[in-house]
């Protein structure tokens, strides 16, 4: 599921939840029958790349299978995502363990599409991160950021801002998940503009 850009949602959070927008690479994570993969949003199998995450997703679900959606991230010395961090690794099919050692990937985990076999789309997006919760990913390569609801939009935004974010995420927390489309359901609300001319 993509989120639609858009502006900050007036008259409070009511009904939504929010999270950080990381400035990363989105990934799919399929974890079943011993075998993890990595997946961009356009279905490219990108796990050569991320070696690191290929074998800490299977140790921090304890066997369980599962497919999660979140960002790869590298962070910068101040444990900011950096986006141009990220990008020594990204289009490196087979990291040598130097680079690994010297950008690491980081997988933050928002959503689960899946747990143990059962789909898990069509549950409300609070219902999702409940289950995430559960399966407390709280490692040094993969954990699952927190979220906020009835909390102020503009004061996350500036928080965001402050921080040296990309933005926000604003999501209905009875939002199911559609997978590969594009929702009004999930907003990104940026803190950087850019103009190119």
């Amino acid at each position: 599921m993509l989120a639609t850009l858009g502006e900050p949602p007036q008259g409070g959070s009511q009904g939504l939840a929010v999270e950080f927008k990381w400035d990363g690479v989105r990934c799919i994570a399929e974890n079943r029958s011993e075998t993890t993969r990595l997946f961009s949003r356009n279905s490219n199998n990108f796990s050569s790349s991320y070696p690191e995450l290929v074998a800490a997703i299977p140790d921090i679900l304890d066997g369980r299978s599962a497919v999660l959606d979140g960002e790869i991230v590298a962070l910068d010395p101040k444990g900011r995502p950096s986006f141009s961090r990220l990008q020594r690794r990204m289009h490196v099919q087979k990291p040598t363990g130097q680079l690994v050692a010297a950008t690491p990937a980081q997988f933050y985990v928002f959503d689960i599409l899946e747990l143990d076999g059962q789909d898990t789309t069509r549950l409300p997006y609070l219902e999702r991160r409940e289950i995430l919760d559960e399966l407390a990913l709280s490692g040094k390569s993969v954990q699952t950021p927190p979220f906020w609801t009835n909390v102020d939009i503009q004061a996350m935004l500036d928080t965001a801002k402050e921080h040296g974010l990309e933005g926000i995420v604003t999501k209905r927390v009875t939002s199911t998940y559609q997978p590969g489309r594009r929702s009004p359901a999930w907003r990104v609300n940026c803190t950087r503009r850019a103009v190119t001319g």
